[in-house]
This record gives structure tokens, C-alpha cells and sequence, in this order.
């Protein structure tokens, strides 16, 4: 009698033990599949922000933001040789003609004063708006700012 009730408390504690540890390998799986759920949103994310990236750093992305920016397309640079001397003519980089405005802006009303510059003042607009010269700023050396500029594209 008492080697049967070993035999059946062993089976019994066996399986209780086998339960527990059944239990444990299930919980470990579901925190695992919840890990790399998690893993595949960040990887997703991760991949979406990578995108809008080189969607900023595109060509045509590049050029539309430093156009909204009121920059222009750069003229001819000029380099300069190991020796100092200067290769090429630099030529400013001008600013397209405005387009036309296609709607008419509603009138001013009566009795009240508008802010006109004086005639033959530029106007001060970063965005080189007809009438306004850039001025290119120099280095210490003396060297004219063009030099140092990166050639345009052709047919641009």
C-alpha cells in the first residue's frame, strides 16, 4: 500500500509540475507575440519616417521648399585653382520673372492712408522680387562668394 501511494503522489506531483510549467511556456508566448507586434508598429513607423525623409531630400521636393523659401536657381560659379587664381566669370543668379496675379486684390477703403514706398526705393524682399540687387557677401580672404558655390545642373 505505501509504494502505490508513492507511485500515485510522484504521478500526481509530475503533473501538477508538468501544469505549472505548461503555463509558464504559454504565458512567455503571449508576452513574446506582444513583443513583436510591438517591434512590427515601430518597424513600421520606423519605415514610413524613412520615406518622408527622402521625399524631403528628392530633387524636386528640395527645389519646391527653396522656391516657397524665395530662393533661385544660382548663376555660372566661378572656381578657384590649388594656385588661388580664379577659373571662369561668376554671374549673379536672377530671379525669374513674377508670374501675373490672378486675382485682384479688393480695394482699399476710403479714408484710410496705404504704406507706399517712395518710387525708386527697392523694396527690401528676400525673395528677389524684380528691383532689388542681392549682394554677395565675401570671405575673410577677400575672395568673392560665387567662387565657392557648386555648379548648377544643365538645363536647369
Amino acid at each position: 500500500m505505501p509504494f502505490v501511494l508513492l507511485v500515485v503522489t510522484l504521478l500526481a506531483g509530475g503533473l501538477l509540475s508538468l501544469l505549472l510549467l505548461n503555463g509558464a511556456v504559454n504565458q512567455d508566448s503571449f508576452e513574446l507575440n506582444k513583443l513583436q507586434k510591438e517591434t512590427n508598429g515601430y518597424t513600421d513607423e520606423q519605415q514610413q519616417l524613412q520615406q518622408e525623409v527622402d521625399q524631403y531630400a528628392a530633387p524636386g521636393g528640395l527645389e519646391q521648399r527653396a522656391r516657397q523659401l524665395g530662393m533661385v536657381p544660382g548663376g555660372n560659379p566661378a572656381f578657384l585653382n590649388p594656385d588661388g587664381s580664379v577659373r571662369g566669370t561668376p554671374e549673379e543668379a536672377t530671379a525669374p520673372p513674377a508670374p501675373p496675379p490672378t486675382s485682384k486684390a479688393p480695394p482699399a477703403p476710403t479714408g484710410t492712408p496705404t504704406a507706399t514706398p517712395p518710387s525708386g526705393t527697392p523694396t527690401g524682399s528676400p525673395t528677389g522680387a524684380p528691383g532689388t540687387t542681392p549682394s554677395a557677401p565675401t570671405t575673410p580672404g577677400g575672395a568673392h562668394a560665387a567662387a565657392t558655390t557648386t555648379p548648377t545642373p544643365p538645363g536647369r
